[in-house]
């Protein structure tokens, strides 16, 4: 149980964005590119758990000050810092190695991925801004993962609303912390560079960004794109109000200091949010398909 959290096995959900490219080209029904799919989500799962240990190593004196993160087996002790680190390395080969299974380009990508989280740990997340926009890159990357195991064409729309999108859940996360940090009373973030009194500028870059997601995909239901996608477009544009919906209450969670976890994790947990994504999900499929299956 205790390498269950250290791994953060519950964290491998992030790597179904690897599907994404998938299900908005709906080629899901494709049998032929699961197989490689599989690969792709397996090798990164074992890399964010390589990445995760790493991070734990990095950030010990400061998540034995924090609140909740002391009970981390290593900040606690249940693991030793020198079998974490050789447990790490030993994922990171295995990841690397699976990834080669599903292809070079997919090892560039991934082997991106995993210099991207080195930069993040060691430097990144202790720069103010940059940490959140490397957040939403990790994201991204994943998508565009997706597409290259696949053999998928990657969009410019989903690729613009991808980093926007993600670019306000790393600024969500952000703001949480501060919430709960504010809370209990503290007025800085160990290791982050961030205070309580940030919170307001956040909300701003956070919610804007959100929204212009939804101008992007807004726009993309207007093109000549959607045109070879869809048989009725029109369907498409009752998602944008569930989008909104969606965003909107990631946000007012965070601002009530009820988004105690990362904000996919949330998604995934809180039924409202995952109704949302379903009838977003119902209907993008309706306008692909028409009125007629």
């Amino acid at each position: 149980m205790i390498w269950v959290r250290e791994l953060r096995v519950h964290q491998w959900v992030k790597n179904l964005l690897l599907f994404v490219p998938a299900l908005t080209s709906f080629r899901f029904l494709e049998s032929a590119i699961w197989g490689s799919l599989l690969i792709a989500f397996a090798a990164f799962s074992i890399i964010a758990s390589a990445i995760y240990i790493i991070n734990d190593l990095v950030d010990a004196p400061n998540d034995r000050a924090h609140l909740t993160k002391r009970n981390r087996p290593i900040a606690s002790g249940s693991i030793s810092s020198a079998l974490g680190l050789w447990v790490a390395l030993a994922l990171v080969l295995a990841g690397l190695g699976l990834g080669f299974f599903a292809g070079l380009d997919f090892l560039l990508v991934l082997a991106l991925y995993l210099a991207a989280t080195f930069a993040y740990t060691f430097w990144l997340k202790k720069t103010v801004l940059v940490d959140c926009l490397t957040l939403a890159g990790l994201y991204t990357i994943r998508v565009i993962a997706g597409a290259v195991v696949t053999g998928i064409a990657l969009s410019f729309w989903l690729l613009a609303f991808s980093i926007f999108f993600f670019a306000s859940l790393a600024w969500v996360k952000r703001y949480a912390e501060l919430e709960v940090l504010g809370a209990s009373g503290k007025s800085k973030a160990d290791g982050r560079g961030y205070s309580v009194t940030d919170q307001p500028l956040i909300l701003a870059f956070g919610t804007m960004s959100a929204f212009i997601a939804v101008l992007i995909f807004a726009l993309y239901l207007d093109s000549d794109a959607i045109k070879a996608l869809y048989s009725v477009p029109e369907i498409g544009w009752l998602a944008i109000p569930l989008m909104m919906y969606l965003i909107g209450r990631i946000w007012l969670k965070a601002h009530r200091g009820q988004m105690l976890e990362d904000p996919i994790l949330f998604v995934l947990r809180d039924f409202a949010s995952l109704l949302t994504l379903a009838l977003i999900a119902g209907s993008l499929a309706l306008a692909h398909f028409g009125w007629v299956w």
